[in-house]
């Protein structure tokens, strides 16, 4: 599972150099496009920037950051994946969730990425009337061993573009197999417990303990600018 959605979210989130579409070029895109023109940037500049990131993880972090906080819709993500408990969590507890969770996946996920050699893509035109709501685009990848990935993406309309809340690969939903996974840990644990050791994984200052006040109105204002980006 883990390294099926590595291509998944890789794909979409190596695209960190050349041409970049701005605010309004993702406005006037329609939800294949947005995969199709981040995707194909994303095959090139792995390959182009393979040895560069093996050797700077922390610079590969932050270029996934720049490219996919615009058309990812971490906050959407978020609930979905937190399903009930989110009816039960504050504003500020959903937040951070979502941030956290965002950011521990994307660097697990960015640790395999040098090893990632796609060698076909096809990303299918939707089937269907397109629905601002929920609209699904199909792809599939053909790596280099001959092993083809069925990949779809989920994306809604928002005011910014079209965005992803969900991947679909080989069946399997990243917001369903995440929710399975944190409803046990957080009825378990407890969702500050979760959301504390998230926010550990993803390189996030932690909120509590021997944190100063300074080091966490940094932290927060950053999450904020990164949330408002993602929104």
């Amino acid at each position: 599972m883990t390294r099926i959605l590595t291509v998944a979210c890789m794909i979409l989130g190596l695209a960190v150099v050349g041409k970049t579409a701005t605010a309004d070029d993702r406005a006037n895109l329609g939800p294949a496009e947005v995969i199709e023109s981040t995707a194909r940037q994303a095959l090139d500049v792995l390959e182009a920037r393979r040895d560069e990131f093996a050797k700077d993880t922390d610079a590969l972090y932050s270029a996934i950051d720049d490219i996919l906080l615009p058309i990812f819709d971490v906050q959407r993500s978020g609930d979905l994946v937190l399903g009930r408990h989110a009816r039960e969590a504050t504003a500020e507890q959903r937040r951070r969730f979502a941030i956290a969770l965002y950011r521990s996946l994307m660097r697990q996920y960015a640790d395999n990425a040098t090893d990632f050699s796609p060698d076909r893509l096809v990303v299918r035109p939707v089937r269907g009337e397109i629905d601002p709501r929920r609209t699904r685009v199909d792809s599939e990848v053909r790596l280099s061993d001959g092993t083809r990935v069925a990949i779809s993406y989920m994306l809604r309309e928002t005011d910014s573009g079209w965005k992803i809340f969900d991947v679909v690969a080989e069946g399997i939903s990243y917001v369903r197999n995440f929710r399975e996974q944190y409803d046990a840990e957080i009825r378990r644990r407890g969702l500050d417990d979760v959301i504390a050791s998230l926010e550990r994984q993803g390189g996030i200052s932690s909120r509590s303990g021997d944190s100063s006040g300074a080091d966490k109105r940094e932290s927060a204002a950053s999450d904020e600018s990164a949330l408002a980006d993602a929104a």
